[in-house]
């Protein structure tokens, strides 16, 4: 079939498509096509008068981007094509889900635990998506490496490991931590506070603190100045590690416990200690030699009972 023939060809069938196969329209332009050829069919045929008739298909080509924007609502082809590849995606493509919302939890720790670090393990009941898209719920548990000095409020995440729902993706779960209170020590960042209690005897002659630590550890504190209620002393790098490699330090406050009650004795004998004179005359000094033998004579003295006297609290 030669080229031109072709060309008619493939006009025949376009047109008669157009038409309707079955129509009348069609059969009338197939026999134009065939006798006259392309040109019949856009202008027609001589009627003799010198005129044409016929002419079914004309085309103009100033018309092509008139019907390219009709069609894509645009004359640009880049952006035809851009909205044509957004269509297809958005067959294809599920929708993007919200995020989910936030599951917050105390994870609580003992002194003890956050000075020599442990690993804490945590158990977190979350619902979940069945295969038929029900939701039922499942236990999980985190590990966490809770490490010697972590800071309180320490948050410790767990990215897309909380709820899931249809319409959000698991959002995170995180565990906040907090020192438990402790019946010795109070938490202040790295440092340990504790606070002494002092009976009035103690604190004005003397005394040596026992710390227990938080290791096992018998810290021996010496107190050879007079304290007071609210004095305070630092034991330097006997507080809790940090994560940088330190430690902090153990702050002592001092609580003073005065006596409920005091005999009239009681009372001379503690005045007497107060205004005795810095120098002594000879008979003041042996006077006060005797009365110290008999304060610590072995079977008969009291210095050995002196903490539960009438000096140390409650009495």
């Amino acid at each position: 079939m030669s080229g031109g023939a072709t060309q008619r060809g493939r006009g025949a069938l376009a047109l008669t498509a157009a038409a309707g196969p079955d129509g009348p329209l069609a059969a009338k332009v197939k026999g134009f096509y065939d006798l006259y050829g392309e040109t019949g069919i856009k202008q027609g045929v001589p009627d003799g008068n010198g005129g044409w008739k016929g002419g079914f298909y004309t085309f103009e080509d100033g018309k092509a981007d008139e019907i390219f924007v009709s069609f894509f609502g645009t004359n640009n082809p880049y952006a035809a094509l851009q909205d044509i590849s957004s269509s297809f995606r958005s067959l294809t493509t599920k929708p993007s889900l919200k995020p989910g919302k936030i599951k917050s939890f105390p994870l609580e720790a003992t002194l003890e635990e956050v000075y020599l670090g442990t690993l804490k393990k945590v158990e977190f009941t979350r619902k979940i998506m069945a295969v038929d898209n029900s939701i039922t719920t499942e236990s999980v548990t985190f590990t966490i490496d809770l490490k010697a000095g972590t800071p309180d409020d320490t948050r410790f995440v767990f990215e897309k490991s909380g709820n899931t729902t249809p319409a959000t993706e698991q959002g995170p779960v995180i565990y906040t931590l907090k020192t438990v209170p402790h019946p010795v020590f109070e938490r202040d960042g790295a440092d340990l506070v504790y606070t002494a209690k002092l009976p009035l005897c103690d604190a004005l002659s003397g005394t040596a603190l026992k710390i227990k630590t938080l290791d096992g550890r018998m810290l021996s504190i010496p107190v050879v100045q007079v304290v007071q209620s609210g004095t305070k002393a630092v034991v330097p790098g006997e507080g809790l590690p940090t994560l940088e490699g330190g430690k902090g330090d153990l702050r002592i406050v001092f609580d003073i416990t005065f006596p409920k009650t005091l005999s009239e004795t009681q009372k001379s004998i503690l005045k007497s200690a107060f205004f005795l004179p810095k120098s002594l005359t000879d008979r003041q000094a042996g006077a006060v030699k005797t009365y110290m033998s008999a304060f610590k004579h072995d079977t008969e003295g009291w210095a050995k009972g002196f903490g539960p006297s009438a000096l140390s609290p409650g009495k």
